[in-house]
C-alpha cells in the first residue's frame, strides 16, 4: 500500500498529503454499490475495506457495526468513529516524549479512510482520537510531565489538522481523565490489582510471557534498579485493571451506543482492527513515523524501537518546514528509509 506521489522529495509529499482538503471522488462502482445495496451498506462496506485494516473483524462486532451505522442513519446523526491510543509516546523511541510523523500520518491515513463516508452521508462524520492515559506514571513510570507536553503537542496536532477536513467532518480529542472522577478510578483499579496478582500463576506461561514483555517494552526501567519483577508486574497489572475493571457498569468512552470504534492493537471482538499508516500496523504511539523510498514512490509508515534500531544504518533525515513549531522539533525533519 502507498500514496503514489512519484518524483516527488519529502516536502512536496507531505505537503500534499497532510493539506489535501479535496473530497473523495465516488468511482463508478461506488455510484452501484449506493444505489443497489443503499447507504448503510455503502458505509459498512467502506469501513470493511481490507486495504485500511490489519486483520478481520469479529463476526460480532460487524453485526454492531451495522446496527451502529443504521441508528446513526436512522436518528441523523454523524456516523461518530472513535480511536483510544496510549496516550503517551513510548519511553524508547528517539522522538519521545513529544508527538512526530507517527501521529501526523496516522491522521491523514484515517481521514483518507473515512473521507467517501463524508462525502455520501450528509450529516457527516465525527473521529474522536480518545486519550486512555490516566495512570501512566502508576503503570509505566512514564513522568506527568511528559504525559503533558504529549497532550498539548497533540490537542494542537487536531487543530491543525481541522481546516484540512471535508466540512461536514469533524476532528475531536478527548481525554478519559477528564470524563471520570481520577480517584474512584484510583480505587478500581487498586481492587483489580490485587486480584490479578493472586490469580497471576493460574495464566498460561504464553499469556505470561506476552504480558512481561508488553511491560518490558513499555516501562520506563533500569537495568541495575532493584525490584525489576515487582516493577513489571505493577505494569502488567495496572493495564489490565484498567482496561478490564474501570468500564463494568457502563460503556467504555469510545463505545457509546452511536460510536464505533477503531484500534491499531488488542482489537479482537471490539473494534476494526485498522492500519496505523498505509505502510505498517505499528501504534502510531508506540512507533517512530517515517517515510519508506521504494523507487521513487514514497510511503508513509511506523517503525517500532526494534525495527528503527535495526534500519538505523540505513535512514537518512530529511528537513520538513510544513507544521506550526509548537508542534515541536520531531516534525521540522522526517527520518526516511529507502528499501
Amino acid at each position: 500500500l502507498h500514496y503514489n506521489f512519484e518524483f516527488m522529495d519529502a516536502q512536496k509529499y507531505l505537503t500534499s498529503l497532510i493539506q489535501d482538503k479535496s473530497e473523495y471522488l465516488l468511482s463508478k462502482e461506488d455510484e452501484t454499490l449506493l444505489r443497489t445495496e443503499g447507504l448503510v451498506r455503502f458505509i459498512f462496506r467502506k469501513l470493511s475495506l481490507a486495504k485500511y485494516k490489519a486483520s478481520s473483524t469479529s463476526k460480532d462486532y460487524e453485526q454492531k457495526i451495522l446496527d451502529k451505522i443504521e441508528l446513526c442513519v436512522n436518528h441523523q446523526k454523524p456516523i461518530h468513529i472513535s480511536l483510544p491510543f496510549g496516550a503517551a509516546k513510548s519511553p524508547y523511541q528517539p522522538t519521545a516524549p513529544g508527538i512526530d510523523w507517527g501521529e501526523v500520518l496516522n491522521i491523514a491515513y484515517i481521514r483518507d479512510y473515512l473521507k467517501p463516508i463524508a462525502k455520501v452521508y450528509k450529516y457527516g462524520v465525527i473521529l474522536e482520537y480518545i486519550s486512555v492515559g490516566v495512570f501512566e506514571e502508576k503503570m509505566n513510570r512514564i513522568p506527568k510531565k511528559d504525559v503533558d507536553l504529549y497532550d498539548r503537542q497533540f490537542t494542537k496536532l487536531v487543530a491543525y489538522y481541522q481546516e484540512y477536513l471535508p466540512k461536514n467532518f469533524e476532528l475531536r480529542y478527548t481525554l478519559v481523565a477528564d470524563l471520570y472522577d481520577k480517584k474512584e478510578l484510583s480505587r478500581l483499579i487498586d481492587i483489580k490489582v490485587e486480584q490479578l496478582a493472586k490469580n497471576w500463576l493460574k495464566n498460561d506461561q504464553k499469556v505470561r510471557d506476552y504480558k512481561l514483555a508488553r511491560a518490558k517494552r513499555n516501562c520506563i526501567w533500569q537495568p541495575d534498579e532493584k525490584d525489576l519483577d515487582k516493577i513489571w508486574m505493577q505494569s502488567i497489572f495496572v493495564h489490565d485493571a484498567f482496561c478490564s475493571e474501570c468500564w463494568s457498569l457502563e460503556n467504555s468512552p469510545w463505545d457509546h451506543k452511536d460510536m464505533i470504534t477503531l484500534g491499531h492493537n488488542y482489537t479482537a471482538g471490539w473494534a476494526i482492527h485498522v492500519r496505523s499508516t498505509p505502510g505498517s500496523s505499528v501504534n502510531f504511539w508506540s512507533g517512530t513515523g517515517v517515510l519508506l523510498k521504494r523507487g521513487e514512490n514514497l510511503t508513509p509508515s511506523e517503525l517500532s524501537f526494534s525495527q528503527y534500531e535495526k534500519a538505523k544504518s540505513q535512514i537518512r533525515v530529511e528537513k520538513i518546514s510544513i507544521l506550526p513549531k509548537e508542534l515541536g522539533d520531531n516534525v521540522a525533519q522526517i527520518p526516511v528509509l529507502a528499501e
